[in-house]
């Protein structure tokens, strides 16, 4: 039998995705299991055959795919999920973990008092996180110009990146990005100035 574990709110084009890399010649049936996320919300899974769809929304609910398309659904505890598939399970890649830095007005390196703090958590994280992939995107609030908002993202971006690079990440993984004061993450009149809003927002995954 082969098994699939998925989590979170997965839409059913990738639903169906993992049934086709699923189908094979075997006689025991394929199993996709629903997880929920780390927070415990969860999403949706509409698994197709040739012959049937079935729709699983419950945590650690399951269908099996026999050969012949047909699907019957399955339900065990979380403990019989983690006892049967542990081996599937710690195989798993992390999940993408986003930490976000918060400069002082103007600057491209200088952060704001409470931004060294994750710093050393992000320092952790990439200490046990197996070739990470990084997208950094930096961001500014809505006083100045496009124009200088645009590079001041970017300059955010670029110190970010180069701090990764010093961490020990090759810089072919890091992806950089500016988006100016096109994103704010707190809403504000154009030319008000708001502290949250300058910032660069480090995914890694």
């Amino acid at each position: 039998m082969k098994a699939a574990i998925r989590s979170g709110r997965v839409a059913s084009a990738a639903a169906f995705v993992t049934l086709g890399w699923l189908a094979g010649c075997s006689t025991p049936p394929d199993k996709i299991i629903l997880l929920p996320d780390p927070d415990g919300k969860v999403g949706a899974v509409v698994v197709r055959s040739a012959s049937a769809q079935q729709t699983i929304d419950k945590a650690y609910a399951g269908v099996d795919v026999a050969q012949n398309g047909r699907i019957e659904t399955t339900m065990d505890s979380q403990q019989a999920v983690q006892t049967r598939y542990s081996d599937l399970l710690a195989a798993r890649p992390p999940r993408p973990v986003t930490f976000t830095l918060f400069f002082l007005f103007d600057s491209a390196t200088d952060l704001a008092p409470e931004s060294p703090a994750t710093v050393e958590k992000m320092k952790a994280v990439l200490a046990t996180w197996p070739a990470p992939q990084v997208v950094v995107i930096g961001h500014t609030d809505l006083a100045g110009s496009q124009e200088f908002n645009d590079r001041l993202s970017m300059r955010r971006a670029q110190s970010a990146a180069a701090f990764l690079i010093k961490q020990g990440i090759p810089a072919k993984q890091i992806e950089t990005a500016g988006r100016g004061k096109r994103e704010p993450l707190v809403p504000t009149p154009d030319g008000v100035p708001n502290r949250m809003n300058r910032r660069v927002v480090i995914t890694i995954q």
